[in-house]
Order: C-alpha cells, then structure tokens, then sequence
C-alpha cells in the first residue's frame, strides 16, 4: 500500500470516529422542546389576565372597520 493511499485511510477512520463522537455525545432534547421554549416566550409576552380588555359581541369594533374600493 502506497503512503497516500494509507494517509487516506487514516484520514477516513479518524473522521468516521470523529463523527460517532459527536453523534454520541450531543445534548439529547425531547422532541417537543422547542414547542415549550416558544410557549414560555409567548407567555412571558402576554399581557397580564386583568389586563385583557374582551370585546363583547354587541359592542362595534373600535376601529369601525374597513371597506374595500370595490364595495
């Protein structure tokens, strides 16, 4: 075997192992964990339970509304 040849062949080992390293120890996350990172920012950003005005149905919308140029 010529020395590139095995140069290459180390090179090929080193990198296959390198690679099951690093596939074997990376942090293992549920796979719902970024679904529950968003809804804590989305809660941290919602306003508070008594701050929320409802809108009740007989009541007209505050911003009358819109009508488009074809209506």
């Amino acid at each position: 075997m010529n020395p590139l040849a095995f140069l290459g062949l180390a090179v090929a080992i080193t990198l296959v192992g390198s690679l099951f390293l690093v596939i074997g120890s990376r942090k293992r996350t549920p796979w719902d964990s970024s679904i529950n990172a968003f809804q804590k920012r989305l809660d941290a950003l919602a306003p508070e339970q008594d701050q929320v005005i409802e809108l009740l149905d007989d009541e007209p919308f505050p911003g009358g509304g819109r009508d488009s140029a074809g209506t």
